[in-house]
């Protein structure tokens, strides 16, 4: 070997990416098909810059369509959990299960450091990856339990005791989507471990600055999975406040769909609220643009039993130039707050109050939607995805891997 040279390492990266079907976007992708979501997946950044350093990676999702693709140095894999979907006593043997099983792919593997997204298992399972002798960092697309509601009840609080110990003694390191995913792990750890934050990244063309509210109809738009927790019905009485106590037209926009959907439409029947609420459904990204560039702003009506990281919504929100109703347990404030209006958690009047502000108060309309362009550059600044955090765990800790 020359003088001076150095062989590096081959690092071997083991990731568990959550339910999307991996898979079937790398072959589209390959395939030279649009892509239709609004923001880079996290799974398209990371192979990217596993491909970039050469990195020999077995990335797992457990969508429930089973499937596997060899791409040079990526091996990508769909496995399903046992029992998905399932509820109580299931639902925990699911997830400790399926920890099980990715410590063991993990070890045949060999693998160097393990990535393991939130809501894959219980934290405290992937001690196992420890037991092994593989250093496992938690990727945190949302917080450990909703700011300012700790858990609650026997079952909840064992896993909190539970996952504690894992990210006191066991975590290499941890990365996650907004700061208060980091002062979660970091009380839990005792500031043992490393936090990386990162942000969700997006493909700047297509988004157009929304018009300023002139007056007349005032436009609200939510995106998002439609879910009870996400806040979802609370907009049916949102609507019918405002009919009542607005002196313009307040119209709902909602785009996304999941299982609550079918209840809005309900309610929206029995309240005679159809000019009010419109249900998109999901939206391509072209149309869904259309939809955020014609809003006057964006609300994230998030509940208190949800483990919110930081909506993409908002970020999408911020890139339309559309100011953000939201409350604490989005952790929106800490990222885009120059741009929010709070409201109080799960508080149907405070929304309601928080809109009607925007409408009434053209000064304070005007400075927040005056704030989005600055915040939104942090959305389009690769220095700040997910794969640097990636990067900046691995040099921490494999300084002579880069």
């Amino acid at each position: 070997m020359a003088g001076g040279d150095q062989v590096k390492p081959e690092l071997r990266l083991f990731t568990a990416l959550g339910p999307g079907d991996i898979v079937n976007a790398r072959k589209n992708q390959l395939a030279g098909l649009a892509v239709n979501e609004t923001s880079i997946a996290f799974s398209e950044q990371l192979f990217a810059y596993c491909r970039l350093h050469n990195i020999k990676t077995l990335a797992i999702s457990s969508n429930s369509r089973i499937d596997r693709l060899e791409d040079k140095n990526i091996t990508m894999e769909n496995r399903p959990k046992s029992f998905q979907n399932s509820g109580g006593l299931r639902f925990h043997l699911s997830l400790t299960l399926y920890g099980i099983y990715l410590a063991i792919r993990a070890l045949r593997f060999r693998a160097d450091i393990a990535i393991i997204d939130s809501g894959t298992s219980h934290y405290f399972v992937l001690t196992l990856f420890r037991a092994v002798g593989i250093p496992v960092v938690a990727n945190l697309h949302n917080v450990l339990w909703p700011a300012g509601f700790p858990p609650t009840g026997f079952v909840h609080r064992a896993i909190r005791s539970l996952n504690r110990l894992f990210f006191r003694y066991a975590a290499a390191g941890a990365i996650g989507v907004s700061p208060e995913c980091e002062r979660q792990v970091q009380a839990e750890s005792d500031h043992r471990i490393p936090f990386f934050q990162y942000r969700c990244q997006f493909r700047r063309e297509g988004f157009r600055h929304s018009p300023s509210y002139q007056g007349g109809t005032f436009r609200i738009v939510f995106v998002g999975r439609a879910e009870k927790n996400k806040g979802l019905l609370d907009l049916a009485q949102m609507a019918a406040d405002l009919k009542i106590q607005a002196s313009v037209k307040v119209i709902f926009d909602v785009c996304g769909d999941g299982p609550a959907l079918l209840e809005l439409a309900k309610l929206i029947e029995r309240d005679r609220l159809s000019d009010v609420v419109i249900i998109h459904g999901r939206l391509e990204r072209e149309a869904l643009l259309k939809v955020y560039g014609e809003a006057h702003a964006a609300i994230v009506p998030t509940r208190s039993n949800f483990t919110e990281g930081m909506p993409q919504v908002c970020a999408e929100a911020v890139l339309s130039g559309l100011p953000v109703i939201t409350s604490k347990v989005a952790n929106a404030f800490d990222v885009i707050g120059a741009a929010t209006i709070e409201a109080e958690v799960d508080n149907i009047d405070s929304y309601v109050s928080a809109i009607l502000s925007l409408i009434n108060t053209p000064a304070l309309y005007t400075r927040l939607k005056s704030e989005c362009a600055q915040l939104a550059l942090q959305f389009v600044d690769q220095e700040q995805g997910y794969s640097t955090a990636v990067q900046r765990m691995i040099e921490k800790l494999y300084p002579d891997v880069s």
